[in-house]
């Protein structure tokens, strides 16, 4: 049996069971109303029913239990940088709100009205990552650990996005001037900046690429990793998801670029001689050491003084719409660029410019 109350702005239930020969009481919170708490209850109850034992879900705080996942399944299955993310947002908002909660008593409803007071402060993107943290974590609590029965996060879901969203900052034909007659053959980070410019590759995947991962003769790359580089301790690391390890082809323009980089590497190491760090890495320092992405962030600066916006990671973009208007098809697009589905593709690219929208326009406007 069992019975509900409201105390404060929540309802618990309470159930007694027989446990070796004595009734024992349990009072849990069942949500923020009274038809919430019933559900739950009958959930609780269907599991036993289930498993022939009372289900006791854990009364541990919420802190403590993202340290274990943390600790046990993020760090042991996730990338590195989801990691850091995932601490962050922990620490920064997570903990703030629920750290104290006993896991037991967290439930969708106060979940999803604190996500969506989140949106009057940060950026969607920002709650997004909390809304992820959050459902991976609790989707462990309960698959995992049996800490709970069921995910509060299950239900959780943000309004829909009436703005337009920020179209990706691309460079112009000027500006790509401008960058490489700054950032010249002689200069380190050159090569990183051409590679992406020519193949829309991402910073990371630039900055772990060596050389044995390109083929000059057939003139493809093979995009077999990142960088992470946290506290400029670089290590390397598998691509961002599965479908980022791929096959890029290049023309004659990076093919020279790239023989002029292996005659600029093989100059510095007889002018540095001993001093010189001998690796396989295609992005290296005179001395040839690896060029982490602590190195790359002069150049982010150095467009917003210069350009007034972009980044590295406009070479991508670029790229990108450059093989969009010029009339490559989105999946060959999709897969040059690494996304895991044409969606994202198509998401992110198929609207960035007018010059398709125009052709489209006028085509109709021979044959209507």
């Amino acid at each position: 049996m069992a019975y509900i109350r409201k105390r404060g702005n929540k309802y618990y239930f309470t159930i007694w069971v027989r446990e070796n020969g004595k009734t024992i009481k349990h009072e849990y919170a069942g949500g923020s109303s009274k038809s919430e708490a019933e559900k739950r209850f009958r959930q609780y109850m269907a599991e036993t029913d289930r498993t022939g034992k009372y289900f006791e879900p854990s009364s541990m705080l919420f802190k403590d239990y993202l340290q274990e996942w943390i600790n046990k399944y993020a760090s042991v299955y996730l990338k590195p940088n989801t990691v850091d993310l995932y601490e962050s947002v922990i620490q920064n908002h997570i903990t703030t709100q629920f750290g104290l909660y006993k896991l037991m008593d967290i439930t969708t409803a106060e979940l999803q009205d604190w996500l969506i007071g989140l949106l009057n402060q940060y950026s969607r993107s920002t709650v997004k990552s909390i809304m992820s943290c959050l459902r991976s974590s609790l989707r462990w609590a309960v698959a995992n650990r049996r800490y709970l029965l069921m995910n509060p996060m299950d239900n959780v879901k943000l309004p829909p996005c009436r703005t337009a969203t920020n179209k990706p900052k691309l460079f112009t034909p000027d500006d790509i001037h401008r960058i490489f007659e700054k950032f010249s053959y002689g200069n380190k980070i050159h090569i990183v900046c051409v590679l992406s410019y020519y193949t829309g590759m991402r910073l990371g995947e630039c900055l772990a690429l060596t050389w044995n991962h390109i083929n000059l003769e057939e003139r493809t790359i093979h995009v077999a990793g990142t960088i992470y580089d946290k506290n400029n301790s670089p290590i390397i690391t598998s691509t961002k998801t599965v479908s980022s390890e791929r096959i890029i082809s290049f023309g004659a323009k990076l093919y020279n670029e790239l023989k002029k980089q292996k005659i600029w590497q093989f100059k510095n190491s007889l002018q540095y001689g001993s001093l010189y760090k001998k690796n396989d890495f295609v992005c290296t320092t005179e001395k040839g050491r690896m060029i982490t992405s602590n190195t790359m962030r002069y150049f982010g600066v150095w467009c917003h003084e210069k350009l007034g916006y972009g980044s590295f990671h406009s070479f991508r973009h670029t790229h990108a719409s450059m093989l969009l208007e010029h009339g490559l098809p989105l999946d060959y697009v999709s897969k040059r660029l690494g996304h895991s589905s044409i969606y994202t593709t198509a998401n992110i690219y198929d609207t960035i410019t007018d010059n398709r929208e125009k052709d489209a326009v006028n085509a109709m406007d021979a044959f209507l």
